[in-house]
C-alpha cells in the first residue's frame, strides 16, 4: 500500500512510503530533487505491514510529518542492536553452544547459533515491532 504525505510539490507528494517494497521516496521542495531509499531487513517489512494493518492513521501521520525515513531508520538500528544483544545473551547461556565452541565443531556452532538468533529475533520482534507506544 502507498502512503503519501498531504504536502505536495507540483502535485507530487513530498514524502511517500510503499509498504510492499519498503521504499521511501522524498521530493525536496526547494531543489526538486528526488531521492529513494529501500529498507531490506525483515523487521522493517514486518513493522510496515503490521502498522499498515493495525494503525494506518499513525503511519499516515508519520509520513505527513516527514519523519518516515528517520522513524524507520531508528527502528531498524534499535531492533538490530537488540537482536544482537539478545543473541549474545542466549549464546552465553546455552550449554550446547558453549560445548560446540569448545570442541571446535563449526557445524554445530553455526546451526545452534542460527537457532539462537531466530529465538532472539522472535522475542525482540514481539516486543519492539508488535507492541504499540502512542506518542
Amino acid at each position: 500500500m502507498l502512503f503519501k504525505s498531504k504536502r505536495t510539490v507540483d502535485g507530487a507528494p513530498v514524502w511517500e512510503v510503499d509498504t510492499d517494497t519498503q521504499t521511501i521516496r522524498h521530493l525536496n521542495p526547494r531543489t526538486g530533487e528526488r531521492s529513494r531509499y529501500v529498507f531490506h531487513t525483515d523487521q522493517i517489512r514486518y513493522y510496515l505491514h503490521h502498522i499498515e494493518d493495525k494503525r494506518p492513521d499513525l503511519l499516515q501521520e508519520i509520513v505527513n510529518k516527514g519523519e518516515i525515513y528517520k522513524h524507520l531508520d531508528e527502528l531498524d538500528t534499535k531492533v538490530t542492536d537488540a537482536v544482537n544483544r539478545q543473541t549474545d545473551l542466549l549464546m552465553q547461556s546455552s550449554r550446547d553452544y558453549q560445548v560446540a565452541v569448545e570442541s571446535g565443531d563449526l557445524n554445530a556452532v553455526g546451526s545452534i547459533g542460527n537457532l539462537l538468533r531466530m529465538q532472539a529475533q522472535r522475542v525482540v520482534y514481539d516486543t519492539m515491532i508488535y507492541l504499540w507506544r502512542d506518542e
